[in-house]
C-alpha cells in the first residue's frame, strides 16, 4: 500500500510540473497578428475639459499601440490629423480654437512592426469650446420684479440664467433659447440685494452643455447688482396706462391728437436739430438705445417676422454691434419701417410703450408725486426731456403738486425745450383732464 502511495504522489507531482511548465512558456504571437488586433480595436476617446479657445481630449491607452494619431473635424469636414503622440500619452490639448464652436475628435492607435504602420478604428466625441461672457445689466422695475438684460453672444446655442439672494447661495432661474436676450424675475422680495448672471452655453455631444467660464469681479457686481425698492408705490392700473399710452403716442407721431400713431415713423440722427444725437424710431420715438431695445424685442418675439425682412440678417449684425446713440446708417432703414409696422412690430411697439410707462411712473411716483394726472404729465416731461427735465420742472412747481401748477411751471421752462413744445404741453393738460380718472 505505501508503495502504491508513492506511485501516485510521484505521478501527480509531474502532472503538475508539465501543466506549470505547459502555462509559464510564452506562446510568440506574429507581428501580422499584433497588427491585425490593432486594426480591428477603437480607442475610447473622451473630452477632458473645455476652453474658450481649447479643448482637452483623453483616451484609454493600449498596450499595443506604438503610438497614437489623433484628429480634428469641425463644419462638416473631413477629419484632418492634428498631432501624433507616443504610445506613453493618453491625452492632447488642441488650442487656438474659435469660441462657442462644435469640434469632433477622433484618436486612432497605431501599431509600426518592420517599417509598416497599423491604425485602429476611428471613435469619434463631439465636444464644444466655450462661450464669451455677456455684458450684463439688471434694474429694478419695482419692489417685487428685476429685468435682467444682456448682449447676443455669437454662436452660442442658449441662455441661463442665475440669481444669487441676499445670504444665499447661487440659483438656476431659467433655460432660454439663443434669440433671447432679456429675463423678468418676478420672485424678487421688497428691500433685498440680487446679483445676477447669465451663461450662454454650446451644446456638444449628447446634448451637454458647455457653459462659459465666469468669475465675478467688482465691475461684474456693479452692473448686475440691484436692490429691490422697499416700498411700494401705488401704481396705474391697465386703463390709465392705456391712456397714457394714447397721450405718449399722440404727441410723438400722432400730429397732437389723441390716440392717433404712425408705427412706421424712422428717424435718424441729427434730423430734428444740430443737436440731436439719437435714432428715434415708432410710434413712441423711443431715443438712441431704446430703439435699439426695441429692435431686439421685435427679433427675439418674433423671428419669422424679421427673417422676413431681413434675410441676410446685416440690420440684426447691426442692431447688435452697432453704436445706437449715433447709429445713421441708411442703408436699411426700409428694413426698418417694415419690420416695426408689421403686426409683430406694432404688438411690441406697444408693449414697449406700456413697459415704459411703468419705468418712468415708478421716477416720477418716487419723487413723491402721487395724484394720477400730475404724475401723468411728469411722464411726459420724462418721456420728452429726460429725467433732468422732471426734476427742473418739479423744483419750479408750486405746491400743492397738481396739473394747473405743473402746467404754469412749464411755461417758464425753456431747458432742453420741454416748456417750449406749448401747444404739447396745452394738448396733453386737456386730455389729462378730460381721460385720467
Amino acid at each position: 500500500m505505501k508503495t502504491i502511495g508513492k506511485k501516485c504522489a510521484a505521478l501527480l507531482l509531474a502532472a503538475v510540473m508539465l501543466a506549470t511548465t505547459v502555462f509559464c512558456t510564452e506562446v510568440p504571437v506574429s507581428a501580422e497578428t499584433l497588427q491585425a488586433t490593432i486594426a480591428k480595436s477603437r480607442v475610447t476617446t473622451k473630452i477632458q475639459e473645455a476652453g474658450r479657445y481649447s479643448i482637452r481630449i483623453q483616451w484609454d491607452m493600449s498596450r499595443l499601440a506604438s503610438g497614437y494619431a489623433v484628429y480634428r473635424k469641425e463644419n462638416g469636414q473631413s477629419y484632418k490629423r492634428i498631432a501624433t503622440v507616443g504610445k506613453n500619452v493618453s491625452s492632447y490639448l488642441d488650442q487656438n480654437l474659435v469660441s462657442a464652436t462644435q469640434y469632433q475628435y477622433a484618436v486612432r492607435a497605431y501599431r509600426k512592426e518592420n517599417g509598416k504602420e497599423v491604425y485602429s478604428q476611428y471613435n469619434a466625441v463631439l465636444g464644444a469650446t466655450r462661450p464669451e461672457m455677456p455684458k450684463i445689466q439688471a434694474q429694478a422695475n419695482s419692489s417685487r420684479q428685476i429685468t435682467v438684460s444682456w448682449n447676443h453672444v455669437p454662436r452660442a446655442d442658449g441662455y441661463i440664467v442665475y440669481r444669487k439672494a441676499s445670504g444665499e447661495k447661487w440659483k438656476t432661474m431659467i433655460t432660454l433659447s439663443k434669440d433671447q436676450s432679456s429675463y423678468v424675475d418676478k420672485t424678487v422680495l421688497p428691500d433685498t440685494k440680487y446679483v445676477y448672471t447669465v451663461r450662454p452655453y454650446k451644446l456638444g455631444g449628447g446634448n451637454v452643455k458647455y457653459l462659459a467660464s465666469y468669475k465675478i469681479n467688482n465691475k461684474v457686481i456693479e452692473s448686475n447688482l440691484v436692490v429691490t425698492p422697499g416700498k411700494e408705490y401705488p401704481v396705474y392700473n391697465s386703463a390709465q396706462k392705456e391712456v397714457m399710452k394714447k397721450i405718449l403716442y399722440g404727441v410723438e407721431t400722432g400730429g397732437n391728437v389723441y390716440g392717433n400713431q404712425d408705427y412706421s415713423d424712422v428717424t435718424l440722427p441729427y434730423t430734428n436739430s444740430g443737436a440731436e444725437h439719437a435714432i428715434t424710431i415708432g410710434a413712441g420715438q423711443w431715443y438712441a438705445t431704446e430703439a435699439q431695445r426695441l429692435l431686439k424685442l421685435i427679433h427675439s418675439s418674433s423671428p419669422a417676422t424679421w427673417n422676413k425682412y431681413d434675410k441676410d440678417g446685416k440690420l440684426w449684425k447691426d442692431v447688435v454691434n452697432k453704436n445706437w446713440n449715433t447709429y445713421s446708417d441708411k442703408a436699411y432703414l426700409g428694413r426698418i419701417e417694415k419690420i416695426i409696422s408689421s403686426s409683430a412690430g406694432i404688438k411690441c411697439q406697444d408693449q414697449l410703450m406700456y413697459t415704459q410707462i411703468e419705468e418712468m411712473e415708478k421716477e416720477v411716483r418716487s419723487l413723491g408725486i402721487t395724484e394720477p394726472k400730475s404724475v401723468g404729465m411728469f411722464i411726459n416731461i420724462r418721456h420728452q426731456g429726460g429725467y433732468g427735465a422732471v426734476t427742473r420742472v418739479l423744483a419750479k412747481t408750486k405746491r400743492p403738486i397738481n396739473l394747473d401748477n405743473i402746467l404754469a411751471a412749464l411755461r417758464t421752462d425753456t431747458g432742453n425745450q420741454v416748456g417750449a413744445y406749448r401747444t404739447r404741453q396745452n394738448k396733453v393738460y386737456t386730455w389729462l383732464n378730460k381721460y385720467m380718472k
